[in-house]
């Protein structure tokens, strides 16, 4: 990216990925959808889809930042966004979209054409034109620094699908499984794969290595292809890590360093037997290909494998309990652990921020899962860029939650409900009214009179009283005239002039 395309607030940040061109396709899928949905049906005279129009390029922006919103006002269900009472009342949605139009652009919402042929159909196919663009656009606008990471990150779904996934390990234990290729220093996912079972592993090269070899090649090759170099450093956990592994990395010029499990094929045959070590001591082998495993005797042994790191060791402080007492104590730990400790949180970190404010919203179809993880993924990732950007701008950093509301803002833009709201005064209006905090006139042109919530009764003949002025603090600006019906409104309960 140049200096002339870095953009210039978060919203242009967040289209380097979300792009207006991918709006358009949403928007174009969405009304196709919508098309063949309704087109057939015959509706009944008071049916939400009566007042079904074709969804605009201002809708669908507006709709994914209410969708952002909600992620970070977390409610039980999407009614309660829209609830006038009192106590949940939040003004923001209702003043966006009403409820019907909100519900039928989430209930009809799609992103990819429409299954037109017989035969099986590629599940990657359901969301697959949106992956695949965001996925490019993610190696297109930053390339990762030296240190990356390698890890798995869960999607929550509980639905029904062939390829869910379980890991008692994760914090998310039930839901589908993406392989997820960091940066270590940032955060920042620069590639990934969802696993979609056998699909997936048909697409993977070199079907003579196990698959945990082929998904780490499969990524490593998508970021040489796209930075043109060599020379990454890569961390992975002992999932993944192997000497099979390692080989194939050193023939593309990759380091690799990582936590192994002891019965890994092509490990010394002493690592594999149960080890006799005093605490903190340090055990190394090297193989002639230049990897190194090392075991360190910590409360358990440590058994690390790596192509960059020698044996060597730094004092540490760590703080443990001698005689009942908390104190601080020397040790020697291998540079090797202290590194990859320090590197390996990448993708650890990149989820934590994906789930901070994630729609976690239930839903019986998969793809809309992934699709809100696609679209944390771009909002996590053009944060990190547009902090970047003030870094080098000299400018103070802000915050997660800072950037997801002004990105919201911008999103929704000048989208807004478009009824009028009837009915008797909510108990907010009341609360708000007589809260006993100073409240101010506004004055609006002639041609945007309203009736004097006061003293204007239009049930009487001659009685219906007009004004220009009204109460610029109260969220609904009542039509007011000043002194007498401006009193009355903020200070008495029955405020009518009967």
């Amino acid at each position: 990216m140049s200096a002339t395309d870095v953009p210039d607030d978060e919203l242009g940040f967040f289209q380097l990925f979300f792009t207006d061109a991918l709006f358009h396709e949403m928007v174009h899928q969405t009304n196709v959808y919508a098309q063949s949905k309704l087109g057939p049906l015959h509706l009944r005279p008071h049916s939400v889809w009566n007042t079904w129009k074709d969804v605009t390029l201002e809708e669908m922006k507006a709709y994914i930042g209410v969708i952002l919103n909600m992620a970070v006002n977390d409610r039980p269900g999407v009614f309660d966004y829209f609830s006038r009472d009192w106590l949940g009342a939040m003004p923001f949605f209702a003043d966006v979209f009403c409820r019907s139009r909100f519900l039928q652009i989430h209930w009809m919402f799609h992103v990819a054409p429409l299954s037109v042929t017989k035969g099986p159909v590629r599940r990657a196919s359901k969301v697959g034109n949106i992956l695949t663009f965001i996925r490019s656009q993610c190696l297109l606008n930053f390339i990762p620094n030296k240190h990356i990471a390698i890890d798995e990150s869960t999607i929550g779904f509980k639905g029904r699908v062939a390829f869910k996934m379980y890991n008692p390990q994760k914090p998310t234990k039930w839901g589908l499984r993406v392989y997820v290729l960091a940066d270590c220093d940032t955060g920042y996912i620069a590639t990934f794969e969802p696993y979609y079972g056998r699909e997936t592993t048909q697409i993977l090269t070199r079907p003579d290595l196990p698959f945990t070899c082929r998904i780490v090649m499969h990524l490593i090759e998508k970021l040489l292809e796209k930075s043109r170099g060599s020379g990454y450093h890569l961390y992975t956990d002992r999932y993944y890590t192997g000497c099979e592994l390692a080989c194939e990395l050193l023939k593309v010029k990759v380091h690799l360093t990582g936590t192994v499990q002891k019965n890994r094929k092509g490990l010394p045959a002493e690592v594999k037997k149960k080890m006799k070590l005093k605490q903190n001591e340090v055990v190394a082998y090297k193989s002639a290909d230049q990897i190194m495993c090392l075991v360190w005797q910590d409360k358990r042994p440590v058994l690390m494998l790596s192509t960059y790191h020698n044996a060597s060791t730094q004092t540490i402080q760590r703080r443990q309990k001698t005689n009942g007492v908390m104190e601080e104590v020397d040790i020697q730990k291998p540079v090797v652990i202290i590194d990859y400790t320090a590197k390996m949180g990448a993708v650890d970190r990149a989820d934590h921020l994906c789930t901070s404010y994630n729609f976690c919203r239930k839903s019986l179809k998969w793809w809309r899962k992934l699709f809100f993880w696609l679209l944390e993924v771009s909002v996590v990732n053009s944060y990190i860029l547009y902090n970047i950007n003030r870094d080098a701008d000299s400018e103070p950093r802000v915050t997660h939650l800072q950037f997801r509301k002004r990105l919201i803002e911008q999103l929704v833009g000048d989208v807004r409900n478009a009824r009028k709201r009837r009915g008797r005064p909510s108990t907010q209006d009341k609360a708000e009214r007589l809260n006993q905090r100073p409240h101010f006139l506004g004055q609006a042109d002639k041609n945007h009179a309203k009736d004097c919530v006061v003293c204007s009764n239009r049930h009487r003949q001659g009685e219906r009283k007009r004004t220009v002025f009204y109460c610029d603090t109260c969220s609904r600006h009542p039509g007011l005239h000043p002194t007498e019906c401006f009193r009355r409104y903020h200070t008495l309960v029955n405020y009518k002039d009967d």
